[in-house]
């Protein structure tokens, strides 16, 4: 004789339970996956922080090109490095101020010279034309004196009065239809072009927005002749990499604002039908010179080049993070060893060993058999927040720091208290007369509003705290919502389920002495819990 098929809304936790371990499965699987492409291992081991594993520390130092280095211009600067070097905000990288005109960079792991190098060119992004350009210096080297009188010859035009038509005609015919008051800063323009030395290392270069630049490019040594300033950095509202699947290459997608988009569209009108370039240059380097292809008329553009996913990757964080309020040179570069001595750390760890040994005695003694199954929802619940900090680091760049640690234990105690509140309230059901398989739903049905209420209000602060935070204390605000989330999981799809199934052995549900549930443990007399009875009489007189 079939079975008659199960009513709607009737619990299933076998097939719960199975879902469950194959999400488990799932997350491992993916870990699996990405260790085939490591030959190392670390994938199977957490990113530590700078307090627990040491790093790279860069020192910059604040310069103001008008007025004086403020306190509001250095914070906006940190915001702005923060965003650039920390993107994620859970990279655990830390940007503070210090000194009133110094901004400190602690970024964990081992020194990674392209981070420094990012770093370090964090101060002034413009868009300009390209009046000239050259494979490397043409003549000789000029000497200090030549540079000078060339140079100043360059600053005693008053290059401001230049309109952008006549800029766009400089490039698309020749610097000579400028005016004729010009004449004499663009023979200084060539001169110090013809003698420019340009280092793959890097190049001092002052960079006026108001005046032409002589600068290049160090990743191929081109020499470029650029216009005035065009379009100030601080007029790209966005820019991410791409992957073009059409051309099978990485572009780079840029959006200007308003101001930005009107210049954009005369400078690309002009350029297209002679495939002229323009420059983008961040502190005096030319970052990228791509061919105007098309008029650009919404302010949506790509930048095309060789690019790999790391150098998109790396010019589309300078466009979006390049114009800062201050310029910047790095003071110092230093690897860090571990603010926390290994001793101090291993008694951290001890402690939180004890206590966790402690907490799961206690479960055991007055839960007994109810205690394993708290200690097996916890372990299911670690390794699934192991899984996560893994995957996380891998994908974001999560690195665990001491106070991400401790938002992790904090957690561990929030789980802890949602299987107590579930215990707690089947016990009760058991007591007020109900058989345990019933008291088991209907007291599930209780116990899950308040923890879902619990776990509510944890999201919620750890929310709060991770937007209005900076620096570590986000990694704690992160730890602690990701492990809250982790607890809602584990007690619907893997607690309650296998409750449900223990609610028919003959262990647990005829209330064996060990089980958390015999008569004498709950105080229900004779009765036996997998029988249904008067509800036991309390103090006070409720029933």
């Amino acid at each position: 004789m079939a079975r008659p098929a199960p009513r709607p809304g009737t619990p299933r936790p076998r097939r719960t339970l199975l879902l469950f371990l194959a999400l488990v499965v799932a997350l491992y699987g993916l870990l699996v996956g990405v260790d085939l492409n490591h030959d190392d291992g670390a994938v199977w081991k957490p990113r530590l922080g700078l307090d627990l594993q040491g790093g790279t520390r860069i020192t910059l130092q604040a310069e103001a090109s008008s007025g004086d280095v403020t306190p509001e211009k250095l914070r906006e600067a940190r915001d702005i490095i923060d965003q650039r070097v920390n993107a994620t905000g859970v990279s655990e990288a830390e940007v503070t101020t210090q000194g009133g005109n110094q901004v400190i960079i602690e970024i964990p792991g081992e020194r990674r010279g392209n981070i420094v190098d990012q770093v370090g060119k964090t101060a002034q992004l413009r868009f300009r034309l390209v009046w000239a350009q050259a494979q490397g210096a043409t003549g000789q080297p000029l000497d200090d004196a030549a540079r000078a009188k060339a140079e100043k010859a360059v600053s005693a035009v008053d290059w401001t009065k230049l309109s952008l038509d006549q800029m766009i005609a400089a490039e698309t015919d020749s610097p000579a239809t400028l005016p004729k008051q010009y004449s004499d800063g663009v023979a200084a323009l060539q001169q110090l072009a013809a003698g420019f030395q340009c280092s793959p290392d890097g190049n001092q270069v002052e960079d006026v927005p108001s005046r032409p630049l002589v600068t290049c490019d160090p990743t191929n040594g081109q020499v470029f002749v650029l216009s005035p300033s065009v379009i100030e950095g601080s007029q790209v509202k966005k820019a991410e990499q791409v992957y073009d699947s059409q051309r099978s290459q990485w572009v780079v997608s840029i959006a200007m604002r308003d101001s930005g988009s009107k210049v954009f569209d005369a400078v690309t009108t002009a350029l297209t039908p002679q495939q002229k370039s323009f420059a983008i240059v961040l502190d005096g380097e030319v970052l990228s010179a791509p061919t105007s292809q098309a008029v650009i008329r919404n302010g949506q553009s790509q930048i095309q080049g060789s690019f790999t996913s790391t150098s998109s990757k790396a010019l589309a964080n300078q466009l979006t993070y390049g114009a800062l309020p201050l310029t910047f040179k790095v003071n110092g570069v230093s690897v860090e060893g571990p603010s926390l001595a290994g001793s101090q750390l291993q008694a951290g760890l001890l402690a939180g060993g004890v206590g966790l040994v402690l907490v799961m005695g206690y479960l055991l003694l007055y839960y007994r058999g109810l205690g394993l199954v708290a200690i097996g929802s916890l372990l299911m619940a670690a390794a699934v927040s192991y899984a996560m900090v893994l995957l996380l680091g891998q994908s974001l760049g999560f690195t665990l720091t001491l106070p991400g640690i401790a938002g992790l234990i904090v957690a561990i105690g929030i789980t802890a208290d949602s299987f107590i509140v579930l215990f707690e309230r089947i016990r009760d059901e058991v007591r007020d007369g109900k058989s345990l398989r019933l008291a088991v739903e209907s007291g599930w049905d209780r116990a899950r509003r308040t923890i879902l209420a619990a776990d509510g209000v944890s999201l919620l602060a750890a929310v709060i705290l991770f937007i209005f935070a900076i620096g570590v204390v986000r990694g704690f605000a992160f730890a602690l919502g990701l492990t809250t989330i982790i607890d809602v999981i584990v007690v619907f799809l893997f607690t309650k389920p296998l409750m449900s199934l223990l609610a028919s052995t003959t262990f647990f549900g005829k209330g064996h002495k060990l089980s958390g549930f015999d008569a004498a443990h709950l105080g229900i007399g004779e009765r036996a819990v997998d029988q249904s009875g008067p509800a036991r009489t309390r103090t006070g007189g409720r029933a």
